[in-house]
């Protein structure tokens, strides 16, 4: 029977003692207080109050104890076992968290654990202290098709180690999915790298509808200081989107591109690991194989987006004319003799039909990353041919950004320490040289005087 006026509730219950389990079941068969009394006093429903003071009647304080009280846990792993995962989470696996721990524990030792079994294990080797929480960015919903949103960011990391040099991931990854679709590694965020990846996504998916990235120089235009030839009518970057029919859109804060920031933050956790685990060492080695680990991360976080019906446009243009959108352009007006000046060459038009016509425009010069070069009028491919100019010193351009600045002042510092190095080791390879002669002029002495003894004697 309830009892009118008590309400029991599993919230905050705090489940009472052995003790006094059986204190307030002797004072209840005693008559010292009621039933209502001791569910009050105990904080439990009617029926489990009866069920224990049956058993306490018939076994006494022994029966009021857990069944499962002194047994070992059905899934507590082997001693052995536990010593062999403690070893290779503080040796070969030293360094990672609990989810890539686990996925090399089960691919490459067959060792099958829970991610919350390894993270318990990482807490008690490795206590830290706990950090104290940060206000969160409001979530942006996830578009609803694949090919909608492509957000793409470089991510700036010793991505070898940390006695090695800094270099940039450059990654492009759905909004929808979360899957990546294009993945370099360069010495510093350049624009080539971005043109690559946009070569590489368009011809395995297609074209999709708008890019997000931040407001980069590579991306946008600087407003500070005056514009070059290179981007008065905008970068590359803009130049081969419109082309393609690719909208882009530029984020104000690196918040509002949460999907690319937390990806890089997951790479820069995860990577370096697996480089030093599978022996890569640099960044050559590391793109040859960048496919596999871009293959790894989606099979393990991609998800289906909301709808299945693909966002990308079919790419139309050929092979050859993707390649020739995605190289660097650059605008060049003809001269009289429909000629023009390009890195410290003299380009000149033939074969053209109507030489007037072409006196003074406007021609794009196409660099490719081979070094081939080509000349567009619109988009009429025009021969040419390339005519060295003799005696004018050729410079090398350096055009630093906020973002390369680092990497070639590192490269400098490289070569100092280069020659620095080269004139310390003359210099100890003729103090070395000075000491053998030295120690051969000891040696010749020694003999005179032993000689000189050795005749004294007789």
């Amino acid at each position: 029977m309830l009892f009118r006026g008590f309400k029991w509730s599993k919230k905050n219950v705090k489940h009472p003692s052995i003790n006094e389990l059986v204190a307030v079941f002797t004072e209840y068969r005693a008559g010292l207080i009621t039933c209502k009394q001791a569910l009050t006093q105990l904080k439990m429903p009617e029926s489990t109050f009866f069920r224990k003071l049956n058993k306490f009647s018939l076994q006494g304080a022994e029966g009021l104890e857990h069944g499962n009280r002194g047994r070992s846990p059905v899934n507590k792993l082997d001693k052995d076992l536990r010593e062999r995962i403690d070893n290779l989470l503080q040796t070969k696996y030293a360094g990672f968290q609990a989810a890539l721990a686990r996925k090399y524990l089960k691919n490459c030792e067959q060792i099958e654990v829970s991610e919350e079994f390894i993270r318990q294990r990482l807490l008690e080797l490795y206590p830290r202290e706990k950090k104290a929480e940060s206000k969160g960015h409001p979530l942006r919903r996830r578009r609803s098709r694949f090919g909608e949103l492509i957000q793409i960011d470089g991510s700036r990391h010793r991505w070898f180690g940390e006695d090695e040099p800094f270099c940039v991931v450059h990654a492009f990854i759905d909004d929808a999915t979360g899957t990546i679709t294009a993945a370099c590694l360069r010495p510093t965020e350049v624009g080539e790298a971005y043109r690559e990846l946009i070569m590489g996504h368009v011809f395995k998916y297609g074209i999709p509808a708008a890019f997000y990235s931040d407001r980069y120089s590579i991306f946008k235009p600087t407003t500070s200081g005056p514009l070059t030839s290179e981007d008065q009518d905008g970068t590359q970057y803009q130049r081969i989107c419109n082309m393609l029919g690719i909208e882009y859109i530029y984020a104000k804060t690196p918040e509002a591109k949460g999907r690319i920031e937390r990806l890089n933050q997951t790479l820069q956790g995860r990577w370096p690991k697996e480089f030093k685990l599978r022996g890569i060492k640099d960044i050559n080695t590391a793109n040859l194989h960048i496919e596999e680990f871009v293959n790894e991360y989606n099979e393990e976080f991609a998800i289906k987006p909301f709808y299945q019906e693909d966002a990308h446009v079919p790419l139309l243009a050929t092979e050859e004319e993707l390649k020739r959108i995605c190289a660097t352009w650059h605008e060049r007006h003809l001269s009289k003799n429909l000629s023009c000046s390009f890195k410290n060459q003299i380009i000149q038009a033939l074969g053209v039909e109507n030489r007037h016509g072409l006196i003074g425009k406007e021609v794009s010069i196409v660099e490719y990353p081979d070094g081939k070069i080509e000349m567009l009028w619109g988009l009429r491919v025009i021969p040419i041919k390339i005519i060295p100019k003799v005696g004018c010193p050729k410079f090398e351009e350096y055009t630093e950004t906020a973002k390369t600045i680092d990497a070639r002042v590192d490269e400098i510092m490289a070569k100092e320490n280069q020659r620095r190095q080269l004139w310390l080791n003359k210099r100890a390879a003729k103090v070395r040289e000075v000491l053998n002669m030295r120690e051969l002029v000891i040696e010749a002495a020694e003999e005179i005087i032993k000689e000189d003894s050795e005749k004294d004697k007789h």
